[in-house]
This record gives structure tokens, sequence and C-alpha cells, in this order.
């Protein structure tokens, strides 16, 4: 099986080591390269070409954002991944914007976080749940209930409610009678349909931020 390569964009050398090591003991994982800073992942990434970049929002010189925008076009084949303490919207709009393909809290359990490199190495578009909930809810502040339901089907509405409720997706696809991996599917559709994965120039429109 090939491992999934995985390059880290962390000042704080204690987290960086300790990912590093997470990974690096982790079957069907391997990391690829440690970097202190913006510059030096721009320097030496396009080189590697890792899969997945766990990229650190805050960075000594360039931030995680600014970063993101330099390397992606770069590395049109690697998905990057923000890390951050913060779940305010703006940010999380920015970081996508630039490139970022997910963007997950910095207490996310490992487990989360190997599933969230596997989701994005897949194509997917991970999203700690409470970015997730917080993404909802400044849609509908934009949205009435009939806009939304013109963009989603029933169900991806169906699914919507419930995570915004604050319903894990166990709960979720108990309650809708689907299996765990339907839940994420249907979110990945929805994320491509609000644009969250790639460009969010259509979710920056949706929320009246043009």
């Amino acid at each position: 099986m090939n491992k999934i390569t995985v390059a880290i964009v962390e000042d704080n050398p204690d987290i960086s080591q300790n990912m590093e090591l997470l990974l690096n003991s982790t079957e069907g994982f391997t990391c690829v390269a440690t970097c202190p800073d913006s510059k030096t992942a721009i320097t030496t990434l396009p080189d590697l070409n890792p899969n997945v970049i766990l990229m650190d929002i805050n960075l000594p010189g360039k931030t995680g954002i600014e970063c993101t925008k330099i390397i992606k076009p770069l590395l049109k084949d690697s998905q990057i991944i923000i890390l951050t303490m913060y779940d305010d919207s703006e940010r999380v709009f920015e970081a996508l914007e630039s490139g970022a393909i997910g963007y997950l809290l910095k207490r996310t359990s490992k487990e989360k976080l190997f599933l969230a490199i596997k989701e994005a190495q897949a194509g997917g578009s991970p999203m700690s749940m409470e970015i997730a909930r917080m993404v909802v809810k400044s849609f509908e502040k934009g949205h009435s209930k009939n806009e939304v339901k013109e963009i989603l089907t029933e169900r991806e509405w169906e699914i919507l409610e419930h995570l915004a409720k604050g319903k894990r997706y166990k709960d979720i696809a108990d309650s809708l009678f689907i299996g765990i991996e339907t839940v994420r599917s249907h979110l990945r559709v929805i994320y491509g349909k609000l644009q969250v994965h790639s460009s969010t120039e259509a979710v920056l429109k949706y929320l009246n931020k043009k």
C-alpha cells in the first residue's frame, strides 16, 4: 500500500516534532518534511510534492494563508489543510479562498486528523465539526430556507440541519437510517456545491461578502 506523504508547516517545534513522530509511527502515513516557516515551505515543498500539507495559520513572516496562496499554484496536486486554534468565519473563508481544501482546529483528535488527511487525499473537504457548523450557520444567515433548498437536495438540507444542531456524523446517520460513509459522501457533495473545497468565490457571494 502506498503511504500518504505529508508535510508539516508549523513554527512550534514541539508540535511539529510530535506530529512528525505520530505520522511516521502510523501505518499508511509518512512525514516527508517539517517546515518552521512559510519561507522554508515555499522553497522546500515544491521539490517534494507531498500528497497533503498540514499548514499552521499563524507562522512567522508570511501567515499560513499567505503561504497557501503562494504555494498552491506550485503544488496543484497537493492538498492543504489549515490547522488553527481559531474558529471565526473570516479566517475560515479566507483560508479556503487561498486554496486550502480543509480547515481543522488544533484540538482535533489524532484519529480525526488521520481521517481528515485520508479524506483530503481522496478529494474530500475535511473540516472540524465546529467549523462545519459555523459554515452552515454563516450560509444560513445570508439566505432564506427556500433559497438554500434551491441549491441543495432535500437529503443534503436534512444533513445540514442536523449538523447545525451539533449532531455527530454517527448521530446523523442513525437519525436518517443511513451509513456514516453515506453522510460523509453527502457532505463532500454539499461542500462542493458551496464551493468550500476550492475557490470560495461562490460562498463569498452567497454570504454577501462581495
